[in-house]
């Protein structure tokens, strides 16, 4: 069981109370004892010395009866001095010559006081210690002094016995006191102990609070310094401390949040696998490109894909990454592996990066059938000129009817690679804004009209009505008057070359939001939902033979579909087999 520090400084407290009481405590017994045997000394001392100077004067030391009544008179006389204390005199034997009382008949003395008194000596001992006599348990101490003759010859020896009752009985009202003293001191000590291990515990028990809120994420709230002592100075650099790594935390959560964001918006997919392979990060690109629904490890992820196993990505070299290609669903992956480490720079994980490459693939192959396309569109004319230039230069030349029908050939063919050329150039221009758009306020319905005129006469061969609904009111919108005026041309006469013989071709215009759109739908032959996806693509046709029997490029749609782009606005189209078609071209509407 841990003890706190609180109760720790009041032990310590109480425990050196305890040793300061003890050590005074021995020391003031002893002191008293020392004082009250001093006190006890003197009085037999002085005892002793009265008898020796009052009893034995004008006495004759041989006459026993004689000494006996002046032993008498001076107890009387100084009967305070003689209370407590037995006063004997002993011959040179050491044995009591005027005994009081039966029971001190045959009494010696033989110690060191008395013989050293007798031999008129140095005793061994000044003073003769717990002396008792019979039938008494009270302890006495003893001084002794010789009485001499006439002749210098030792007679008696007074001996007097003082009781010591009174020494132990100071004594005990001594330790008394002292244990009395110590109990109250013990009582203070613990008080005062704990009023200063309050003072003293209480800001280290805010810091051990402080660290358990930090331990729990609360950087916030600073100590309160209740000193500038050492525990002080301990808080303030604790409050330090908390506040940079409060700020520290910060942005580290700021950047985390921010990486979160990143990682979860991000389009590309991004997987990341622990040391032995099983999926611990992913995020919702990757979830939706590799049709995931749960944490699965990597051989469950990629098993179909790779054959590649997850070691031999894990060992790969520390720098490198490796790039694999996988198809799902018909889309194509590209998928980067790179290892990542850990302190002891040891492979722990591997990261992978998942891009969708498969409008990637498409434009590659866009431009592959692009290439193709234009070697073709050029192989075409080509081979038909050379082959009727070599027919005129081997003697056709001379058959005049024969060489205008073929150069009539090489002309028209020249026409459509020269329409060509020009429409690749116009959309690598476009492409490359390298075209420069003259904007300026458009009326639509002058545009329509010219339009429509001048394809009146090629639908009227056909037997088609060409029907314009007019507007009641003029619409205008801002932009490039040719480049318009070319989209809308290019749609109408779509519409006349694909529609059949007394096929119906209206024309409306109508404002639709912040657009004016304009529709022109025919009842031809309509087109597949296939060839709709496709239909603005750069040399795709419909039906190919018969669009270039009609001089077609393959081009317009693709060249009026940048246009609008170009104008902030739109092309649109929907059709239907055996229905029709309908081309819908929205123009920015002029702000007013």
């Amino acid at each position: 069981m841990s003890i706190s520090i609180r109760w720790r400084l009041v032990l310590m407290y109480v425990l050196m109370v305890v040793i300061v009481m003890m050590v005074s405590g021995t020391m003031i017994v002893l002191l008293v004892r020392s004082n009250e045997m001093e006190s006890v000394q003197e009085s037999i001392q002085l005892a002793v010395e009265a008898i020796k100077t009052t009893a034995f004067e004008d006495v004759n030391i041989d006459d026993i009866e004689d000494v006996k009544l002046k032993l008498s008179d001076v107890y009387e006389k100084y009967a305070a001095l003689y209370k407590g204390k037995r006063v004997f005199l002993l011959d040179r034997t050491s044995a009591v010559v005027l005994p009081l009382s039966d029971a001190e008949k045959g009494l010696s003395f033989p110690t060191h006081q008395v013989m050293g008194a007798i031999e008129d000596g140095q005793p061994y001992e000044m003073y003769d210690k717990n002396r008792k006599l019979p039938g008494d348990d009270r302890k006495y101490i003893g001084y002794a002094e010789n009485i001499k003759g006439s002749d210098g010859r030792v007679v008696y020896v007074v001996y007097v016995l003082g009781e010591t009752t009174s020494v132990t009985n100071s004594i005990e009202k001594t330790i008394m006191v002292i244990i009395s003293a110590a109990a109250v001191a013990i009582l203070i000590a613990i008080v005062l102990g704990f009023i200063f291990s309050d003072f003293l515990t209480k800001p280290i028990t805010a810091l051990t609070v402080k660290a358990r809120d930090m331990a729990r994420g609360q950087l916030d709230k600073p100590i309160k310094v209740y000193a500038n002592d050492e525990i002080g100075q301990l808080t303030k650099n604790f409050n330090r401390m908390a506040k940079s790594l409060n700020e520290t935390l910060n942005e580290i959560t700021s950047e985390k949040n921010k990486l979160e964001i990143v990682f979860k918006h991000m389009t590309d997919g991004i997987l990341v696998f622990d040391k032995i392979g099983v999926m611990i990060h992913s995020n919702p690109a990757s979830i939706d490109m590799l049709k995931l629904d749960k944490q699965i490890s990597f051989q469950e992820v990629f098993h179909p894909y790779l054959e590649v196993s997850y070691n031999e990505l894990k060992n790969m070299v520390q720098e490198e990454t490796i790039l694999h290609v996988v198809i799902v669903d018909y889309r194509y992956y590209s998928v980067y592996f790179a290892k990542f480490l850990d302190q002891h720079n040891e492979a722990v994980g591997l990261i992978c990066v998942i891009q969708d490459i498969t409008e990637h693939k498409k434009l590659e192959e866009m431009q592959k059938e692009f290439v193709a396309n234009v070697s073709h569109e050029l192989r075409t004319p080509l081979t038909t000129i050379k082959s009727y230039t070599e027919t005129l230069l081997e003697g056709a030349l001379e058959e005049h009817e024969i060489a205008v029908r073929f150069l009539d050939v090489i002309n028209h063919e020249s026409d459509r690679m020269t329409t060509l050329v020009q429409d690749l150039l116009e959309l690598s221009k476009l492409d490359n804004k390298q075209i420069k758009f003259a904007m300026n306020d458009i009326n639509l319905e002058n545009i329509l009209e010219d339009s429509i005129n001048k394809y009146r006469i090629h639908s009227e061969k056909k037997n088609q009505s060409l029907i314009y609904h007019k507007p009641d009111q003029a619409f205008r919108t801002i932009g490039d008057v040719n480049r318009i005026e070319q989209v809308i041309k290019n749609i109408i006469s779509n519409a006349v070359k694909y529609s059949p013989e007394g096929a119906i071709i209206e024309i409306d215009v109508e404002e639709q939001n912040k657009y004016i759109k304009v529709s022109v739908a025919d009842n031809g032959m309509g087109i597949s939902k296939d060839d709709l996806k496709r239909i603005f693509e750069r040399f795709y046709r419909v039906d190919k033979a018969r669009s270039r029997e009609m001089g077609g490029t393959g081009l317009g749609l693709a060249i009026a579909k940048e246009i609008m782009e170009y104008h902030g606005g739109k092309i649109l189209v929907d059709s239907e087999v055996g229905v029709g078609t309908t081309f819908e071209l929205y123009f920015l509407k002029k702000q007013s």
